[in-house]
């Protein structure tokens, strides 16, 4: 799975199963059984209450037949387990209940998202469904795990059924608000995705818009003191952006894993990042306003690597509220430092002043927020106060520069013109060269990223091609850009029968990659589907959902089994079979719009029969579309002809050939689309 997919549902369990944990919906997630609506489709339900709880692991649980009406009901978030003792008592596992149903108005998919601090086993009318880590009331055996996906549900419509979850912290991780349980999410499959697409496009604006700034002001300074060595606090400012970002890459890397012990790694260097970025607020100041570092700085850095030593030691992710304490200590220590600048009236301290007092509000808030005692909007209160302290840091320096060339000008105004205008002229010189190396490292930010970006989709394809009985694979793709358009993808039931995708999104560079993913989880979803012509319409509209002009994708879906081929197919080329029998080629085409350009187009199923030696080649249009010098395109009248020359080969070979003559006709001329190519031999 993606990251991107990954960070859609973190983000989901975000605001549904903690922010709305105790939201009442149209369905109520309090009532003995919740009943899942067509109205549960705009918004689905947490289940944040009322379950029944069974202390231990000596009982049947999941038997859907067990009377439960005697366990207690609780929420099984298991908050603050120190203050609020549990009916039956918590030894670190244990058995919930809870019973589900849909009326005949649902009509969509049911599925569930978990979010949990340890591990659990998920039963549904006494089957389990789904694992998530290692149950055990042994701490060597258990193995915690953090969901990033969403799991279907089969609901028969008007039947209680009974959700059981088998669950297990004996490790005592702690997640956010004292969290150290679980809570679920259930609604229909297809609002979770579109909701999830939803969050993850603001949460990437917002940590990228992030990383970005704070990155600019870290080279910015960087630059400065470069230029400039006695310049310090240009140096400690720059430490105190290079924190912020490395915060906001340590959340999103915490975001998207599974195993918890990655997260408490990551979180870790959140921990860290938040300590180094306190200091260096506070050596900014020592150094603007006093000179010199003072005593209480070293005092602070004995104490923060006690408290790092603890975080990198610890083996669960446990309460963090003596850190967030030290770390509100030295921001009042940082805003009375600014205070007393301001008292004694020391150039512009009003200016950081101003912005370490919103600052520490901003911490302070954080920390209730933190500790569960306010709501409010992560993002809004991080852009106040990180914003305003680094502009009015900025700003100070700005004018502190401002105030030295002014005196300058005041000492140099007896020089010479001359002199003056070779200043001026080594002043440009130096502007233009901040600017050029600004320049040239965005520049070197934005190939890293397209390069990421590049080696993100191909980790969405195939790690291998499966083995078929009937057929022998083998696939070629040449991405015209830094991240491509084109994709395949194969799904298996073992041996016998193999679903597989050939897919050209709209367009080409990071939008079309997006398109990409977003498909591959699509087809990803529904491709046990049996009828393609469904399965087709199912990812169409997926795509159409996402209200995005060229978010559309032309997709050919084939169904392989021994002696046949089964085939629909979305403005894709031809296939191109291979007859050994008569050594010609014929072509199988059923025309229709790409998916996502109109949301209720219905497609066709075709079946082909193959004997043995039959060769089927699936292709996107980047071969047809292959330039000469001459601005020719190759075509797929050429491109038939090629394939007919090198069919009788074995797959790879045949697709080695087909290349070569391909890179003969355009002869080094730029691609002008992503070609994918997939040869599909049929054996006895």
């Amino acid at each position: 799975m993606s990251k991107t997919q990954r960070l859609v549902y973190v983000l989901l369990a975000t605001l549904w199963l903690i922010a709305s944990a105790d939201d009442v919906s149209a369905a109520d997630p309090r009532a003995e059984v919740v009943t899942l609506t067509a109205e549960d489709v705009a918004e689905p339900i947490t289940l944040g209450r009322a379950w029944r709880y069974w202390a231990g692991d000596d009982i049947q649980g999941a038997d859907p037949t067990l009377d439960d009406s005697a366990w207690p009901l609780v929420r099984p978030s298991l908050q603050d387990l120190g203050k609020v003792r549990l009916p039956g008592g918590w030894s670190g596992i244990g058995w919930f209940r809870r019973k589900i149903r849909t009326d005949d108005s649902f009509g969509g998919v049911a599925g569930f998202f978990l979010y949990q601090a340890g591990a659990s086993e998920v039963y549904l009318d006494g089957k389990l469904i789904a694992e998530f880590g290692t149950v055990s009331a042994d701490p060597t055996i258990e193995k915690p795990f953090s969901p990033q996906y969403v799991t279907s549900l089969a609901l028969e419509p008007d039947i209680d059924h009974v959700l059981a979850i088998r669950y297990s912290n004996v490790a005592g991780n702690v997640l956010g608000f004292h969290f150290q349980g679980f809570s679920i999410a259930v609604g229909e499959v297809k609002s979770l995705t579109r909701e999830g697409i939803r969050m993850i496009r603001q949460y990437t604006a917002f940590m990228a818009g992030g990383i970005g700034i704070f990155g600019s002001f870290a080279l910015l300074h960087l630059l400065l003191f470069s230029f400039r060595p006695k310049a310090l606090e240009n140096l400690f400012f720059a430490l105190f952006a290079i924190s912020v970002v490395g915060i906001f890459a340590a959340e999103v890397q915490m975001n998207s894993q599974s195993d918890l012990s990655r997260v408490l790694w990551f979180h870790n260097w959140f921990i860290t990042f938040s300590i180094t970025m306190a200091l260096s607020a506070l050596l900014v100041e020592y150094r603007v306003f006093w000179g010199q570092i003072g005593k209480t700085f070293y005092l602070f850095t004995a104490v923060a690597t006690i408290f790092l030593v603890w975080a990198w030691t610890r083996d669960a992710l446990t309460n963090l509220v003596p850190i967030m304490i030290f770390l509100a200590v030295i921001y009042l220590e940082a805003l009375r430092l600014a205070l007393k600048a301001i008292i004694q009236k020391k150039p512009d301290a009003w200016v950081v002043g101003s912005g370490f007092l919103l600052f520490t509000v901003w911490i302070f808030v954080s920390t209730l927020r933190g500790l569960g005692w306010i709501s409010i909007s992560p993002e809004l209160v991080a852009a106040t106060g990180l914003g305003v302290l680094a502009l009015s840091f900025s700003v100070y320096l700005t004018r502190q520069v401002v105030r030295t060339n002014r005196q300058l000008e005041t000492k140099l105004s007896e020089v010479e013109l001359l002199t003056e205008q070779t200043i001026e002229h080594e002043r440009r010189a130096a502007r233009k060269e901040v600017e050029r190396r600004v320049l040239e490292a965005d520049n070197e930010r934005k190939t890293a990223e397209l390069e990421e970006a590049r080696q993100l989709q191909l980790a969405m394809l195939p790690e291998e091609l499966p083995t078929l009985s009937g057929f022998e694979v083998a696939v070629h793709m040449t991405t015209a850009y830094e991240v491509g358009g084109d994709y395949y993808d194969f799904h298996t039931n073992g041996s016998e029968i193999c679903t597989a995708v050939v897919g050209d999104a709209t367009g080409h560079g990071l939008h079309a990659g997006m398109v990409v993913g977003v498909a591959k989880s699509l087809f990803q979803s529904w491709c046990t589907e049996p009828d393609l012509a469904k399965l087709l319409k199912q990812i169409g509209k997926g795509l159409a959902s996402m209200h995005r002009r060229q978010a559309s994708m032309a997709m050919v879906l084939l169904r392989l089994s021994p002696g046949s081929l089964k085939f629909a197919s979305a403005g894709m080329p031809p296939l191109l079979i291979w007859r050994e029998s008569t050594r010609e080629i014929e072509e199988a085409l059923v025309p229709n719009v790409p998916l996502g350009t109109l949301p209720d187009v219905d497609f066709l199923e075709t079946e082909i029969g193959l004997d043995p030696g039959d060769t089927v080649l699936v292709m996107t249009d980047g071969l047809a579309e292959l330039m000469n010098p001459s601005s020719d395109p190759l075509g797929y009248e050429r491109a038939s002809d090629f394939f007919s020359q090198v069919a009788h080969l074995e797959p790879q070979a045949a697709i080695d050939s087909l290349l070569e003559l391909a890179n003969e006709y355009h002869a080094g001329t730029p691609l002008q689309d992503d070609m994918t190519l997939v040869v599909l031999k049929a054996r006895g």
